[in-house]
């Protein structure tokens, strides 16, 4: 039994590589896994999702399918604290605003970069992680066949 919980958390850990810091083009777009979670950012901060429990580890309060707004937090202060702020135009994790402030439910996407390229990790607390499973990737873009620009920087 423990060799098999070993086994379940050395496939869970950094699941979408390391963190990547991106600017608001490279997450314009579709992404999606194959669970059937899709979450669309727009350049102009606008984002939809449905499915989105689907993208999420364990239970959550979060609702399945979202419209909203998301902007870049600023990296952790000297006491670990960080906001998110329309102002700033990179990062390496968003805050998706929805619905009724009266939802019990903050999320964050964790912006990733591994051998297949960007991806998101959907988190309602920040020090947690996504499986591959749950990780979202872009979908290609119907006019050029490719999905959002991952920066060499």
């Amino acid at each position: 039994m423990t060799a098999v919980f070993a086994w379940a958390c050395a496939g869970c850990a950094n699941a979408g590589g390391e963190a990547a810091r991106v600017g608001e083009a490279a997450l314009a777009g579709t992404w999606s896994n194959a669970a059937g979670a899709h979450l669309r950012l727009e350049t102009d901060r606008r984002m939809a999702g449905e499915g989105l429990k689907r993208a999420l580890l364990g239970g959550t309060d979060c609702p399945d399918a979202i419209a909203g707004h998301w902007s870049f937090f600023t990296a952790p202060d000297d006491d670990g604290m960080s906001f998110a702020d329309d102002q700033f135009t990179s990062g390496d994790e968003i805050s998706l605003t929805f619905g009724n402030p009266e939802v019990s439910c903050l999320l964050s996407a964790l912006i990733r970069r591994d051998a297949q390229g960007l991806s998101l990790c959907l988190v309602e607390d920040p020090d947690s992680d996504c499986s591959a499973e749950e990780l979202l990737r872009a979908e290609p873009t119907k006019s050029t066949g490719k999905g959002p620009k991952s920066p060499t920087t």
